[in-house]
C-alpha cells in the first residue's frame, strides 16, 4: 500500500510577503548602530529633539531596552520635556533595578523640574546604595533646603565643603542654608570666602546683600 506524502504548500505571494518580513526586520537591526550614531552627531550639535527622533526610530525597529530608556530620558532632559525624562528613567531603572546611573539621572530631572518631595525620596534611594555620591548628596541638601528643613540642608552642605572646599555651589548652599537659620556671621563667613575666588559670584552677591 502507497503511502500518502504529505507537503506544505505556501503561495508564492504568501511566501514573498514572509520574506519580505524577514530581511526588512534584518535591515532594521543592521541600521541600529547607524541611528544611535545620528542619535549622537544630533545631539552634540544641540538638535536634542532629532536625537530623540532617532532614539524613537531604534525603539520601534530593534525593540525598547535599558539603554534606550536610559538615553531617552537623558535626551529628553536636555529638550527639556522632564516629564518625559522621568517615565524613560523610571523605565530603565525597572529594567535594571540593582543600575545606579538612571536613579541618578532621577534625581537630576526631579531637580531641575523643582519635585523637592520626589526628589527627596529618590536621593535617599541612591544614598542608601552609593552613600558618598557628592551630587545627589548636594540635590538633597537642595531639596531640604527649599523645602525649610535648613538644617539638615547645613549639615550636608558642610560634610561637602569640608570634602570639596573648592566646590563654590557647596559653599554658597551652606551660607545660605545658615543664613535662613540665623546664623549671619558665620554665613557670611561662607559668601566672602567665595568673593574672594569669585567675585561676581550671583549667590554669594544676593547672600552678602540679604537681610
Amino acid at each position: 500500500m502507497m503511502k500518502r506524502r504529505y507537503e506544505i504548500r505556501i503561495p508564492g505571494a504568501a511566501l514573498l510577503a514572509s520574506v519580505g518580513l524577514l530581511l526588512s526586520t534584518a535591515w532594521a537591526r543592521a541600521d541600529t548602530p547607524d541611528l544611535y550614531r545620528q542619535s549622537y552627531v544630533l545631539e552634540a550639535k544641540g538638535d536634542y529633539h532629532g536625537a530623540l527622533g532617532r532614539m524613537r526610530e531604534i525603539a520601534k525597529t530593534a525593540g525598547n531596552s535599558y539603554f534606550v530608556s536610559l538615553r531617552t530620558g537623558w535626551l529628553s532632559y536636555l529638550a527639556g520635556n522632564y516629564e518625559s525624562a522621568e517615565a524613560r528613567y523610571r523605565e530603565a531603572i525597572t529594567a535594571k533595578p540593582a543600575a545606579l546611573e538612571a536613579k541618578i539621572g532621577l534625581t537630576l530631572v526631579l531637580y531641575v523640574a523643582e519635585r523637592w518631595k520626589g526628589l527627596e525620596t529618590a536621593c535617599k534611594q541612591v544614598l542608601s546604595e552609593d552613600p558618598k555620591h557628592a551630587s545627589v548628596r548636594a540635590r538633597l541638601a537642595s531639596a531640604y533646603y527649599a523645602t525649610g528643613n535648613y538644617p539638615d540642608a547645613a549639615t550636608i552642605y558642610r560634610k561637602l565643603v569640608n570634602a570639596y572646599p573648592g566646590e563654590l555651589d557647596y559653599q554658597t548652599g551652606l551660607g545660605w542654608a545658615l543664613q535662613r537659620m540665623g546664623k549671619r556671621e558665620e554665613a557670611l563667613k561662607h559668601f566672602r570666602g567665595v568673593l574672594a575666588v569669585s567675585p561676581d559670584n550671583p549667590n554669594a552677591l544676593q547672600g552678602l546683600a540679604a537681610k
